[in-house]
């Protein structure tokens, strides 16, 4: 099952991309995702012969390290931040999503009350970094148009990715870079 794939037929989440799964039987079970400058959680609360089904939100990088840190837990993370969820369910061939509030999801669906990640102490640190290093800085995706430089007029480093290389810019007012034939980049301000 590529749950990229599938929830790309979805037109809100059609740039998504699977990012760190957080806990996987056969499947991920709980697991974030991007789709453009937005961070998710989801969890499958449903797999059987003929249905798979996903809740999913928008959620923050704090509140996902406070989730690592059994801090808060599993459904508190999962309700708070924004009040609209998505309720994806695929049966092999169509996907159908629909926004639902918090207060209208079935309990169901929903992790159990009170249970937390119960997380080791270092379990999670690499995952922790990572969420740490983005909630501090900026991510811009950056997709070139005719020109093939890049102009930064910012006073900060730059990191851009495919193979993230950093820029100082502290030392100039604007540097133009070769880009050649990447279609899109990643851009970090620190």
């Amino acid at each position: 099952m590529n749950i990229e794939k599938i929830f790309r037929n979805i037109p809100v989440l059609s740039e998504i991309s699977l990012d760190t799964v957080l806990f996987e039987s056969k499947y991920p079970v709980m697991f974030t995702c991007k789709n453009g400058n937005d961070v998710y959680l989801f969890i499958c609360c449903l797999v059987n012969a003929s249905i798979a089904k996903w809740i999913g939100t928008k959620t923050s990088y704090e509140t996902l390290i406070e989730l690592l840190k059994n801090r808060v837990t599993i459904q508190d993370a999962f309700l708070s931040v924004v009040d609209e969820k998505l309720v994806i369910t695929y049966d092999g061939n169509n996907v159908d999503c629909n926004v639902v509030q918090s207060k209208k999801i079935p309990r169901e669906l929903l992790p159990t009350d009170g249970e937390y990640m119960d997380a080791e102490d270092d379990e999670y640190a690499e995952e922790i970094a990572v969420f740490k290093s983005r909630s501090e800085n900026m991510e811009y995706k950056i997709q070139p148009r005719i020109s093939s430089l890049l102009s930064l007029k910012y006073q900060t480093s730059v990191t851009l990715t495919d193979d993230y290389f950093n820029v100082d810019l502290g030392v100039m007012d604007e540097m133009k870079l070769s880009i050649g034939e990447i279609s899109n980049q990643w851009a970090v301000f620190a």
